[in-house]
């Protein structure tokens, strides 16, 4: 096959879609299919496997709107030659490449991950329900209305759909009346010999999160958690990666509550070092309130570091509570801190949960599975 693949965002900078777009492309390319990438980037793309075309922000004011109208003719450019669009989310670059699909007669593939519409009402305070609580009753505004009309367009005019969870795909059933044989569920996946080099253990108690520094993500009860956590362990440290809206507002919170030199924020850092961190942490723990399918449950399980996660779908799809990790109860702070500390004294449930959760990856969060699934989803689409 010869497949475009549009993203908003590429390496080195940080998040789910970068990451995915580098590692699905160098899969595809040694596979045999010819590959080619546009991404919304101000740096030089790092990568030789395979053609990287990028859209730098030109401009300080309206950026975001520019390089919209500049990635039109570009994909109409890359797209020659190529006989599928594979878009990396419905609604940044999912509109223009299904708009220059449909002008070239060319199958569009859309990845959904997450209902950006919630996200931004959500981590912008314009909407307090949860997800599907608000997709049932939508609150935000117009431009909330907007971002839903968009998804709803391209989700039925795509040829395809891949969600990486169960969760997802019955949520697009349900919340935007999507035909069932639209949607493939293609897990995302880890590559474990990156995984499974070891590395020693601090010393220390050190318990690490990962992701977007955002409302959603419940890292402010986090770190609500470490005085207490501090007392009992004088040593403590909570290893916050990642960036964000909320990071300054998070680091005040720290010193409001003292606890500064116990809370480590590393910012964005390079896929190796975070790999590194949690080979090298006790507990990973995840209190998001949503999460479509979270990549770093599954690496920080191939990285063999035991996991705590908050009980909501999606998750569910990662952590069998008591076996692959514990799930907690979203919001419950005094067991999300009790199940911290057991995990920290309990040498024997946290060595057997580990080797359960590694099982549970190599069996269905590999490359090796994962690609062959989304090469029968992309070829599909080609008659």
């Amino acid at each position: 096959m010869k497949i475009l693949i549009t993203t908003p965002i590429f390496p080195p900078e940080i998040g789910g879609p970068a990451t995915y777009t580098v590692q699905v492309s160098k899969r595809l390319k040694e596979r045999g299919h010819q590959v080619r990438v546009i991404a919304f980037t101000d740096l030089k793309p790092q990568v030789e496997e395979f053609e990287v075309i990028p859209i730098r922000l030109s401009y300080k004011v309206l950026g975001t709107v520019v390089r919209q109208v500049r990635l039109f003719p570009t994909i109409l450019g890359a797209a020659k030659g190529m006989e599928l669009i594979y878009a990396q989310g419905p609604v940044v670059v999912g509109l223009t490449s299904l708009i220059a699909g449909k002008l070239m007669r060319k199958p569009v593939v859309v990845k959904f991950v997450g209902d950006i519409a919630w996200e931004n009402a959500f981590n912008l305070g314009r909407t307090s329900r949860f997800l599907e609580e608000f997709l049932s009753q939508p609150q935000g505004g117009l431009y909330t209305a907007l971002i839903m009309r968009i998804q709803r367009f391209v989700f039925h005019n795509a040829d395809k759909i891949i969600t990486p969870s169960h969760f997802l795909k019955d949520l697009l059933i349900k919340y935007y009346e999507v035909p069932p044989p639209k949607i493939d569920v293609v897990y995302n996946a880890v590559k474990l010999d990156e995984s499974e080099a070891t590395v020693e253990r601090r010393g220390w108690p050190v318990v690490i999160t990962v992701g977007r520094l955002v409302p959603s993500k419940g890292i402010a009860e986090l770190i609500e958690l470490v005085p207490a956590l501090a007392e009992k362990y004088p040593d403590f440290r909570l290893v916050v990666v990642g960036d964000g809206p909320e990071k300054e507002k998070l680091k005040m919170l720290g010193k409001k509550m003292g606890v500064e030199p116990h809370v480590i924020f590393t910012g964005n850092v390079s896929h190796e070092e975070t790999l590194a961190s949690l080979k090298s942490s006790d507990v990973f723990v995840l209190n998001s309130r949503y999460e479509g399918l979270p990549h770093s449950v599954i690496e920080a399980m191939a990285c063999q570091c035991p996991v705590i996660a908050t009980n909501i779908k999606g998750t569910r799809e990662v952590v069998d509570d008591g076996r692959t990790g514990i799930a907690v109860e979203p919001g419950n702070k005094r067991q999300l801190e009790e199940k911290i500390i057991y995990l920290l004294e309990n040498e024997s449930a946290r060595s057997k949960m580990v080797k359960q959760a590694y099982q549970n990856v190599k069996s269905k969060f590999i490359w090796e599975s994962t690609i062959s699934k989304l090469e029968e989803t992309l070829s599909g689409t080609l008659g």
